[in-house]
């Protein structure tokens, strides 16, 4: 009995150990057959919203293998393949973790871990522009980064307003003052949305500085015209000159007689926080008008240097500043206001003018060691405004702007000139429009002749932008015209001339346009931009009548004088006669300051071959086809038999605005004989089937050789086209003898200061 139950526990413990061998680790089968082995993981994907996320695995078994897909551990029914599709993966399976249970006769394998990114197709903000602290004068740089669909274009914004060019995904900006926790953000925006940044603030803080810093000085060539130096106030309150005086350098402005040193007294005017103003000498005795250029004079003297000077600021008789250059000996009046040498020489020559030295911006907003080591000599003068032009800085299109400026993130004596339409590679035209205050037609401007002005140019591709103020739009906007300055609405006066001795009998002491320029253009913009005046008429007494306009040779002034022509009531006639002369009248003055005369490069007027606006001949428009049959009949209106009328000749001035052709010439016309003329060869421009010029007025076709005075002067001459788009000069401030470095050929012009007194040879019509 005891035998048989002891062998009886032995089977059993035998049966029971044979048993857990077989069960084996995977999960069933026998010791023999392994499970399933996986050579291939399943790897993490990353797809954009709605795309398809593919996964698969490799795995090796000696027996059928059956898959098991699982998104989070639960199992994605259907899914029992190699590879598992995922279709249109939504943002709710980003960082899925996706595994996949492989199954044979031996077992189970479980897959490694792959994790599933689900990129959002609109943009979606990852980081938000930070808090930026700067001081005053320095740059703020913001940036934003995005998740999304790429390509992304960016918009940011300031205190809810678009800026103009601030189209990257970072936007960097000198801020002032004034900007101090202005409101920053930027929208991303992708062909499946948009999205916008939380905004954040800038925290301007006022520079260490705590007094007036003397900040540019400006080359000085000639003793009659005025020297002038910058002064900045790096401070976070106004400061008034009238308790200041300067010590420089001078000279008799009668005779120019040389002074070692002279001091001068400063008028009452004030510089705002993180402002600019410059000091310049009066040579002209003219009158103080504006706050941006405070003119001096002590007798007949007035401030003047040449290579060598020096300039101190002083307040009740302590040095504030002082700035000594070239091989001057002078010392400050407290000491310690000057370490180690001198600046080196200022440039001296006509070629040099235009430039000078200047405490760089940001660097000036905080900084004042009383050393050369502040100081750079630069290519390009920022009166009244920020030292922000680098060294070297180049003008490779010639349009008078340095390149610097015409970039995003450059400006021009603090202004944002890209923001206003420059750019690299091309001409660009910047004028300022004031408008007399006046419910006159004639003088209040039209979008329609400034935009056929635009588009002139843009044929050539010079891109001309003016600035209207807030007479077309009440804020910032290129395209209507409004570039932002602070006044375009001036006071009103019967009589403007170039001449200062003409209008005697206007109301106030406003006899020119350098008056008004004076007192209401930012002196910041004068080196770049032309000013127009829309005046009243050029008559003393205020009539109507007289020249409709007038400009500076070579220069960068001009008035528009249609006062008291047009009712308040126009015909449809009358209503296209204005805009289409005035538009004419503009681009026939803007060319006068590009350098073009009557005749081209010349004053022989009335040349029909010379194709152009410049000419009188065509003061009514341009055919819109010289070789025409018609093209001559300009001539036959105004030189002619006085026929037809100006309102029925093609594309008349009485017509519709797109009709009417404006353009200077490209110099194609032929030589015109007066001699011997030959009347099938039309106005020099070709001939189309039919046409020729009748210009003996008999009506057919005159086969022989004619002789006739065409234009009008008296004399029978050969009479020349000129090709005005290929001589035209955009620069007119860069050297004393106005664009003489850029000019094809010699223009001799007066010289000139644009900063302070850029007064020029004039045209009157």
């Amino acid at each position: 009995m005891f035998q048989k139950s002891f062998l009886n526990s032995l089977l059993l413990t035998a049966l029971m150990a044979f048993a857990l061998v077989g069960c084996g680790g995977g999960g069933g089968g026998s010791p023999s057959i392994p499970a399933p082995v996986i050579s291939t993981q399943p790897a993490s994907v990353s797809v954009n919203e709605s795309q398809n996320a593919t996964f698969t695995v490799i795995a090796t078994d000696a027996n059928p293998i059956t898959y098991q897909w699982k998104k989070n551990g639960v199992d994605v029914v259907g899914e029992t393949n190699s590879t598992f599709v995922l279709k249109s993966a939504a943002l709710a399976d980003n960082s899925a973790s996706i595994t996949v249970a492989v199954s044979g006769k031996g077992g189970t394998t479980i897959s490694s871990t792959a994790t599933l990114t689900v990129i959002s197709r609109a943009p979606i903000v990852s980081t938000n522009p930070t808090l930026q602290s700067v001081v005053a004068g320095q740059s703020a740089t913001f940036t934003v980064s995005v998740t999304g669909l790429a390509p992304f274009t960016y918009q940011w914004f300031k205190n809810g307003q678009a800026i103009t060019g601030a189209t990257s995904s970072s936007y960097s900006t000198p801020v002032t003052l004034g900007d101090n926790l202005k409101q920053y953000s930027v929208q991303v925006t992708n062909s499946a949305g948009s999205a916008t940044s939380a905004a954040t603030a800038v925290n301007v803080q006022p520079s260490t500085l705590t007094n007036l810093v003397i900040s540019e000085v400006s080359t000085c060539y000639f003793s009659n015209i005025d020297c002038w130096f910058e002064i900045y106030n790096p401070t976070s309150g106004s400061i008034n000159l009238s308790s200041y005086s300067i010590r420089s350098r001078s000279t008799d402005a009668t005779n120019g007689t040389p002074f070692a040193s002279e001091a001068f007294s400063l008028p009452n005017l004030s510089i705002p926080a993180d402002g600019y103003l410059i000091v310049s000498g009066n040579t002209k005795n003219l009158i103080q008008r504006g706050t941006q250029n405070a003119r001096i004079r002590n007798g007949n003297n007035v401030p003047y240097w040449s290579s060598s000077g020096f300039i101190e600021l002083l307040s009740a008789g302590t040095t504030i500043d002082f700035v000594i250059f070239g091989t001057s000996t002078q010392t400050p009046t407290t000491t310690g206001k000057w370490n180690g040498v001198n600046i080196p020489a200022l440039p001296y020559s006509q070629s040099d003018y235009g430039k000078s030295i200047v405490r760089p911006y940001p660097k000036t907003a905080n900084t004042n060691t009383f050393s050369s080591a502040d100081w750079l000599q630069v290519e390009w003068v920022t009166p009244a405004g920020r030292n922000d032009v680098p060294v070297g800085a180049k003008d490779d299109d010639r349009d008078g702007i340095p390149d610097s400026a015409e970039v995003l993130g450059g400006s021009f004596a603090g202004i944002d000139l890209f923001a206003m339409g420059a750019r690299t590679g091309r001409r660009d035209i910047f004028i300022e429009i004031d408008t007399m205050d006046s419910i006159d037609l004639g003088i209040i401007p039209t979008t329609e002749s400034l935009q056929m002005v635009v588009s002139a140019f843009a044929k050539r591709n010079i891109n001309v932008v003016f600035d209207a103020g807030t007479i077309f739009s009440p804020s910032f906007s290129v395209n209507s015209f409004n570039l932002g300055q602070d006044k375009n609405i001036v006071p009103f006066e019967k009589c403007i001339k170039f001449d200062p001795t003409f209008c005697t009998s206007n109301v106030s002491d406003r006899r020119t346009i350098y008056d008004y320029k004076d007192e209401f253009m930012d002196l910041r913009r004068r080196s770049i931009f032309h000013y127009l005046l829309m005046a009243n008429t050029q008559n003393v007494d205020g009539s109507v009548g007289g020249a409709a306009g007038s400009a500076e040779l070579n220069g960068n002034d001009i008035i528009i004088s249609y006062g008291n022509i047009f009712s308040s009531n126009p015909s449809t006639s009358d209503r296209n006669r204005l805009i289409n002369q005035r538009a004419g009248t503009i681009m026939h003055e803007l060319g006068h300051n590009l350098g073009l005369r009557h005749g081209g490069n010349e004053d022989l007027n009335y040349k029909p071959n010379y194709f152009s606006r410049m000419n009188y001949l065509y003061i009514n428009g341009l055919d819109p086809d010289p070789s025409s049959s018609t093209a001559y009949l300009r001539w036959r209106n105004s030189q002619g038999d006085k026929t037809p009328a100006s309102c029925s000749l093609v594309a008349s001035v009485c017509g519709d605005k797109s009709q009417f052709i404006l353009d200077f010439s490209d110099g194609t016309g032929a030589d015109l004989d007066e001699n011997a003329l030959i009347e099938s060869a039309n106005i020099g421009r070709g001939s189309n089937a039919g046409a020729y010029a009748d210009w003996d007025l008999s009506g057919t076709l005159t086969a022989v050789p004619i002789s006739k005075d065409l234009n009008g002067d008296g004399v029978k001459t050969i009479l020349k086209d000129h090709n005005d788009w290929a001589n035209i000069v955009l620069p007119f401030s860069r050297n004393p003898v106005g664009n003489a470095e850029y000019m094809p050929g010699s223009k001799v012009i007066n010289h000139i200061s644009p900063a302070n007194d850029d007064r020029q040879k004039y045209i009157e019509h």
